[in-house]
């Protein structure tokens, strides 16, 4: 049973990741330059998005938990940054694994999914996953400090965020053979 609500929530919330990422990826140059600062942009714009969308909506409970996976997940990045001390592939710094315009893009996309499916969340992870190439393009992380961010902010996303109930009302008939009957469900 699909619910018009629900629906409207899910198309908005894919319109506004891949709004984000056509509006950010067609309005730079093609330069490296340009594209990773389309990816630092999209990286904030992202988190940004998903919590104004959610406030918009009158979810505050979903912004709340939103925002409580994503301090945990800018928090523990900055912990792993401080203690793996994996290079950069340019050299610059040992702070590489994870990315956290990875982790920040990517616990957009995760809390979209937990919260209101994979039908809503996709075009949020193609969004981060153009942030995870502009940081491996730019030559500032590896494939896997991409991939520890976006797992990072999967596990603190799924750890902290509640999938968003369906209002719904279910009517259902029994029928046996002595008797009938109906039984009535609600969820809110």
């Amino acid at each position: 049973m699909n619910i018009p609500m629900v629906d409207s929530c899910r198309r908005g919330l894919a319109l506004l990741g891949l709004g984000a990422a056509l509006s950010l990826s067609f309005s730079t140059p093609v330069r490296a330059d340009g594209h990773e600062r389309a990816g630092t942009a999209l990286s904030w714009a992202l988190p940004a998005g998903v919590a104004g969308y959610e406030l918009y909506q009158g979810d505050r409970e979903g912004a709340l938990q939103f925002g409580k996976a994503f301090v945990v997940t800018l928090g523990a990045t900055e912990v792993l940054k401080r203690t793996t001390g994996v290079d950069r592939p340019n050299g610059k710094d040992d702070d590489a694994f994870p990315s956290g315009h990875a982790a920040r893009a990517f616990s957009a996309a995760a809390y979209v999914h937990r919260r209101h499916g994979i039908e809503a969340a996709w075009p949020m992870y193609l969004a981060a996953g153009y942030v995870g190439w502009t940081r491996v393009h730019a030559d500032e992380h590896r494939w896997r400090d991409v991939l520890g961010g976006a797992a990072l902010s999967a596990a603190a996303t799924w750890w902290l965020v509640d999938p968003k109930q369906e209002r719904r009302v279910t009517v259902l008939p029994l029928i046996g053979p002595h008797g009938a009957g109906v039984e009535v469900s609600a969820r809110w």
